[in-house]
């Protein structure tokens, strides 16, 4: 469970820096973004929600299965505030509770609060405006294949690869050498692709590989296409559900920009 934020927090955003794509290969990475919903574009400037876990699915933590404190873990509530830097999680045990109790309940209620930033860590880079970062300058190289196109990323200590097919739709990053590996899924809208879900491999650990799957569940709120639902799966021993709730959104006014007259 420790790979989970780690692996998620090496695909943070590329950074700007160095030299700029060709002027052919800049019309490939035109291309390929305006395939992608960029909510950015649309207004988004953060999403604040309460989190509701469906208890079924949550894993059993030994010194948190007792029945008061399972009592006491489902009446915590959990919070996310996500942007483009990525998630604030937050946890908050009822009033009253005593301090005994609130420790015997924080392995199970960090373990939450660690899945739902693991999940949201890298949001960013694939939902905010889909897999091929803003700015030019965060392009490495731009590369024909035979199925399509290979998107080199720029990123500190940790360059990264993008595959998409001949359409610009996303099949492959890869990071950390290749040691991690990424299948995002997407899917259609009428504001372009919509990032909907992901399966990672990571195999930089030492101990072992650590596969992580989730899927994303979509809701239009203040006219933007936003997560609202989560499945999340961790390797054979995680797979839990939660929602989205009472949700609120800053929006930023869009001012279209008319191409100057001929």
């Amino acid at each position: 469970m420790k790979a989970l934020l780690p692996m998620m927090a090496t695909l943070l955003s590329a950074v700007c820096y160095g030299q700029v794509v060709s002027n052919g290969d800049r019309q490939i990475v035109s291309s390929a973004r305006a395939r992608y919903y960029n909510l950015e574009a649309a207004g988004f400037q953060s999403l604040s929600c309460a989190v509701n876990f469906d208890f079924s699915t949550v894993p059993q933590i030994p010194s948190a299965n007792d029945e008061a404190t399972r009592k006491l873990i489902q009446q915590t509530s959990f919070s996310l505030t996500l942007d483009r830097n990525g998630p604030r999680v937050e946890h908050k045990f009822p009033a009253g509770s005593p301090e005994a109790a609130k420790q015997q309940a924080a392995p199970a209620t960090n373990l939450l609060t660690s899945l739902i930033g693991g999940i949201f860590q890298t949001w960013p880079t694939k939902g905010l405006h889909g897999p091929i970062p803003p700015f030019d300058s965060q392009i490495a190289s731009v590369a024909r294949t035979p199925d399509g196109y290979l998107f080199g990323l720029r990123v500190p200590g940790a360059p990264i690869q993008v595959s998409t097919d001949k359409n610009y739709l996303v099949t492959t990053i890869t990071s950390i050498g290749g040691k991690i590996t990424e299948h995002p899924d997407y899917a259609p809208s009428p504001d372009g692709m919509v990032f909907v879900g992901n399966d990672a491999t990571d195999d930089s650990e030492p101990y072992g590989q650590v596969a992580v799957k989730y899927e994303l569940g979509l809701s239009v709120i203040n006219g933007l296409r936003l997560p609202t639902s989560v499945r999340l799966r961790v390797n054979e021993n995680i797979d839990v559900k939660f929602v989205l709730a009472d949700c609120s959104v800053k929006k930023a006014m869009v001012v279209p920009v008319l191409p100057p007259p001929s």
